[in-house]
């Protein structure tokens, strides 16, 4: 009996010593030091909560604004690509003047342009005097964002000094409103001289093609006044005349494609997907008038191939007229209409919400900055617990203390020491 109750005492121990901590150990040992958590919370978070009454304060200011709707040369191809799939592909594209709009918003041209507004740099004048930071500054407080669904943000955002006055902090507030304004009112400007430019250029590459075709129609006028002259032909049979006009109304459509695509060469990209939308018209309508020429467009339809030579001499002088006729009423409607864009004076773009003086600051966020405060309360006094229980667990155990004298050692600090056993001599 003695001899098992000896074998209990040597195992319990044993079993004792290599057991896993439980989580409710560690738990036990934070419960203890409870008071050093609750204290760290209360500093770290009430001393960052504190300190946002004296931080930097930063004040958002929103605009939101459209891009106006593509006008001139534009308006006369539509009448022509109503209904088509091509249409609707060009209409689902997003509106190419939204990137424009940001790439002049984030131009430094523009913010130095704004720079040199005397209500913005006197409020920069407090962190920059110059020039070129009022300019820096103007830039890097601007974001604007084009959005899918066609509408354009424009956020300025302005910090305020540490421990900012009531006026200041109003300041800051009405500026940034001024701020954002001042950006599309600018932008609205620049992109007015812009478009008057582009009204001008168009104008005059429109107008070069009307006298041109002008001149070309006179002399089919005339070709054709000496052919009938010659040949005593007066007009076409009414079922050739019908395909003479498809044909013309074709080729027409062709030409005014083809003008449409010289004027948006000037403006976009050559790969972009309107130019290439343009191209696969142009190839569409010279498929459909092919069939015209050689008379597989329907079983009613004469081909113009398998006409008399004669009649095919009145056919050709009579769709040459048609299309000249049709191009040059579009061209004319055309120019009139580029030379009231370029002598116009109207807005161009559409702002939906002007920006207006924020009511609150959008950062810093005091509950924010308090759970912040409160977290790193909680790992600091963590952190705490942990060195002031390791250093009991060294001072209870020699071995222990030895190794940590050792490692202080190792880092330069203090001499080398030998673990000491737990008894001593008699």
């Amino acid at each position: 009996m003695s001899t098992t109750n000896s074998k209990l005492s040597e195992d319990t121990p044993l079993v004792q010593d290599i057991r896993d901590p439980h989580i409710l150990d560690y738990m036990t040992v934070v419960a203890r030091h409870k008071r050093i958590v609750i204290i760290s919370c209360l500093f770290f978070g009430l001393g960052l909560f504190g300190l946002t009454l004296f931080m930097p304060q930063t004040f958002t200011s929103e605009l939101t604004l459209l891009p106006p709707e593509k006008q001139g040369v534009a308006g006369g191809l539509m009448s022509f690509l109503a209904g088509s799939s091509a249409l609707d592909m060009m209409k689902s594209q997003e509106n190419p003047a939204l990137d424009l709009f940001k790439n002049i918003l984030d131009s430094r041209m523009l913010s130095e342009e704004i720079a040199d507004d005397k209500r913005v740099r006197r409020y920069f004048a407090s962190f920059d005097s110059s020039h070129a930071g009022a300019a820096f500054m103007a830039r890097s407080s601007m974001t604007s964002e084009p959005l899918r669904n066609g509408i354009m943000t424009v956020d300025v955002d302005l910090k305020t000094h540490w421990n900012a006055s009531n006026a200041e902090i109003d300041s800051a507030k009405q500026i940034s409103a001024y701020l954002a304004n001042l950006y599309v009112d600018r932008l609205d400007h620049f992109n007015r001289e812009r478009l008057t430019t582009v009204a001008h250029n168009t104008r005059v590459f429109v107008e070069m093609e009307y006298q041109v075709r002008v001149g070309q129609l006179d002399s089919v006028y005339h070709a054709y006044q000496a052919f009938q002259e010659s040949n005593k032909t007066i007009a076409l049979p009414e079922q050739l005349t019908s395909t003479v006009t498809a044909a013309a109304r074709l080729s027409a459509e062709i030409q005014q494609l083809e003008i449409q695509l010289g004027v948006e060469a000037r403006e976009m990209n050559p790969n972009s997907n309107r130019m290439e939308l343009l191209k696969a018209q142009i190839q569409e309508a010279k498929d459909a008038l092919k069939k015209y020429d050689d008379g597989s467009v329907g079983e009613y339809v004469v081909g113009l191939h398998s006409v008399p030579e004669l009649s095919r001499r009145v056919a050709q002088f009579t769709r040459e007229i048609k299309l000249l006729e049709q191009v040059n009423g579009y061209l004319r409607q055309e120019l009139e209409q580029e030379k009231i864009n370029e002598q116009k004076d109207l807005p161009s773009l559409q702002v939906l919400d002007r920006a207006t003086p924020p009511f609150r600051k959008s950062s810093p966020h005091r509950l924010s900055m308090l759970l912040l405060g409160v977290f790193i309360g909680v790992l600091y006094s963590l952190a705490h617990i942990g060195v002031l229980s390791y250093a009991e667990h060294v001072r209870e155990n020699p071995e222990e203390h030895a190794k940590f004298l050792n490692f202080t050692r190792a880092l330069g600090f203090g001499k080398r020491r030998q673990p000491q056993s737990g008894t001593s001599k008699g």
